[in-house]
C-alpha cells in the first residue's frame, strides 16, 4: 500500500489529489497551515496535520521510509508576488527547501514538486521542457529557484524528484482566493457581472481540467522517470482570453452580457500554451477534456452551489 505526504493538500489541486490517491488505496497525510476543510473525506487512512510546511521535519517519527511526497503548497497568486515579491519568494523557496530536507531524511520514495508554466515567461511557439526559462514575476522566479532546489537534491543526496510544470488548471472547488480565470469569469457572470477582462483580450493561455491534471500527477508518482525530470502538464492548445469569456457567456446563456477591459496586469504573461510531447510519451497522457467539456462541467458545479 503507498504512503503520501502531500504539502497543500487543503488547497484545490490538493483536495482532488488527496480524494484520487485514497480511491487507489493509499495512505496519505496532509501537511496545510489552514484549518482542514470539510470537503476532505473521513477515513481511517487520512491524517490531516494543521503546521506550516516549514516544521515538517516534526513528521519524521510518523513517517515510514519510502514515503512518496507531493509538495503542492506555495503562494500561488503572481499578483500578490507583485505587490510583497519578498514574501512570496522567501516562503514558497523556504517551504520547498524544507519539504525536499524532510524527504532526505526520509529516504523518500519520490519527491514530486508543482511547478508552473510561468517559468517559461512569454514565448511565442509552444513551451517545451527544454526551453530557456524567463520568468517575469517574483512568484515564477521562486518556482524556478525550487525546481533548481530539486535538482540540487537529487544530485548531491539522491532524492528522486519529478517536476511537473502545470499550466492554467480549473474545475469544480476552485477557490474565489487566487482562483484562476475561468473560476472569476464563471461567478461574476453568475451573478450578472460582466466578465473583467484585464488588457485586450487577445492573450492567451493553455487551460487543462482538474481531472486531467489529477490523472497526469498520479501516473508521475507510480510510473519509471528520470530523476530531476521536467514535464509539462496541459492540453497543447490555446485559448484567448476573449474567445474564453464569450464561451462561458454561451454556456451560460447570459447572451445579454459582455466583457468589459481593465488595464493589464504586471507580471501576466502575453501568450502560453505547452507541447505536452513528453507527457504523452513519459506518462501517457492523453486529456480527457476539451475547454467545452471541461467549462461545462465547472459551470454546472458553480450553479449547483448557487442554489
Amino acid at each position: 500500500m503507498k504512503r503520501l505526504i502531500v504539502t497543500g493538500g487543503a488547497g484545490f489541486l490538493g483536495g482532488h489529489l488527496v480524494r484520487a490517491l485514497l480511491r487507489t488505496g493509499a495512505t496519505v497525510t496532509v501537511v496545510d497551515k489552514v484549518q482542514r476543510p470539510r470537503t476532505l473525506p473521513v477515513s481511517r487512512r487520512f491524517v490531516y496535520r494543521r503546521m506550516d510546511v516549514a516544521g515538517i521535519n516534526a513528521l519524521a517519527s510518523e513517517s515510514l521510509p519510502n514515503t512518496r511526497i507531493v509538495h503542492l503548497a506555495a503562494k500561488t497568486s503572481v499578483q500578490e508576488s507583485v505587490r510583497h515579491p519578498s514574501s512570496t519568494v522567501r516562503s514558497n523557496i523556504a517551504t520547498t527547501c524544507a519539504a525536499l530536507d524532510f524527504a532526505r531524511r526520509m529516504d523518500s520514495e519520490r519527491f514530486l514538486f508543482a511547478s508552473t508554466a510561468a517559468v517559461y515567461g512569454d514565448l511565442v511557439s509552444s513551451c517545451r521542457e527544454d526551453d530557456t526559462p524567463s520568468p517575469s514575476s517574483p512568484y515564477a522566479v521562486s518556482k524556478l529557484a525550487s525546481e533548481h532546489y530539486c535538482k540540487v537534491y537529487t544530485k548531491l543526496y539522491g532524492i528522486p524528484t519529478v517536476i511537473l510544470r502545470y499550466f492554467n488548471i480549473y474545475g469544480p472547488g476552485q477557490s474565489a482566493a487566487y482562483a484562476g480565470v475561468i473560476t472569476r469569469f464563471v461567478r461574476e457572470a453568475l451573478h450578472q457581472s460582466p466578465p473583467v477582462i484585464f488588457g485586450d483580450g487577445q492573450q492567451t493561455r493553455d487551460f487543462v481540467f482538474i481531472n486531467d491534471v489529477v490523472d497526469a500527477t498520479l501516473s508521475s508518482l507510480d510510473k519509471s522517470l528520470p530523476r530531476a525530470a521536467i514535464i509539462n502538464i496541459a492540453t497543447g492548445r490555446a485559448t484567448s482570453i476573449t474567445s474564453l469569456s464569450k464561451m462561458i457567456l454561451d454556456i451560460l446563456q447570459l447572451h445579454n452580457l459582455h466583457p468589459i477591459h481593465a488595464s493589464p496586469r504586471a507580471g501576466d504573461v502575453r501568450h502560453s500554451r505547452a507541447d505536452i510531447s513528453l507527457a504523452r510519451k513519459m506518462l501517457n497522457f492523453r486529456p480527457k477534456y476539451d475547454l467545452n467539456k471541461g467549462l461545462r462541467a465547472t459551470t454546472d458545479w458553480f450553479r449547483a452551489k448557487e442554489k
